[in-house]
């Protein structure tokens, strides 16, 4: 008989707005006590008000050493992380709202991307790991892409390779952590309404929403109750999976 939640901690990366912000509110409501991370901090009032249930951080996930001392702190204060959402991620565009091809990406802003988008999820999967197989139950949830799932230029060689990778990442976790009763799964949204879709241009939108059988954009509640569902008991038996949510404009 595996664990129960006994720490009942969710850590939110990427949580000052769109999509971390809407996952906090939903895990917020579900009875979780939050930690929110942001790189540029301006987290929901709401939330941040609640000093109760929510701690907030100003934290680059692809810094360890501030990794390492935001995580000693809410062991301290709570104890460690019983669930993980990996959602911080970056995607570089051209002026002109284009993200770089092959031939066109610099070294540097592969390595950039490189390091939030994906060593950043191994790196706190590592470090919350132990404390979910100490009690034998935890959640991961790590954010992708459609880019990762189907053919698509938009986003630029270094998010797409590193969202796929993602998707490797998730399946190698669920099946090393299952025995300690973690299960790790994967989102990948659609295009969603935020600032990161926003900068690729309104033509880019007009296309895409044509294509899309539901004829518009998501919203990041819609990803959140997505992401949400992985952490509540309706989920204890969904592990390694990809849940894509994108109004039906990928289907497998």
């Amino acid at each position: 008989m595996m664990g129960q939640d006994k720490l009942n901690v969710a850590l939110v990366t990427g949580a000052a707005g769109g999509i971390g912000a809407a996952t906090a509110r939903e895990l917020h409501a579900a009875g979780f006590r939050l930690v929110l991370w942001d790189v540029a901090g301006n987290f929901p009032a709401e939330l941040a008000g609640d000093t109760d249930r929510v701690l907030t951080q100003t934290v680059d996930v692809a810094d360890t050493a501030q990794v390492d001392l935001a995580l000693s702190a809410v062991r301290e204060k709570w104890g460690g992380v019983s669930v993980l959402i990996n959602n911080a991620g970056i995607s570089p565009k051209t002026p002109d709202g284009k993200g770089r091809g092959i031939l066109a990406v610099s070294a540097d802003e592969w390595r950039k991307v490189l390091d939030i988008n994906l060593t950043s999820l191994l790196t706190l999967i590592q470090k919350t790991a132990p404390d979910m197989m100490a009690q034998e139950w935890g959640r991961i949830v790590n954010l992708s892409s459609q880019a990762a799932r189907t053919r698509s230029t938009v986003p630029g060689v270094a998010y797409v390779c590193t969202k796929t990778a993602v998707l490797g990442l998730t399946r190698y976790a669920a099946d090393e952590l299952g025995p300690y009763g973690i299960t790790c799964n994967a989102v990948t949204p659609g295009r969603i309404a935020s600032p990161m879709t926003a900068s690729a241009g309104a033509d880019v939108t007009e296309r895409l929403n044509g294509n899309t059988p539901l004829r518009r954009m998501g919203t990041a509640q819609e990803v959140a109750r997505a992401i949400a569902f992985f952490c509540a008991p309706s989920g204890d038996f969904v592990s390694g999976a990809v849940l894509d949510v994108n109004g039906g404009l990928f289907m497998q």
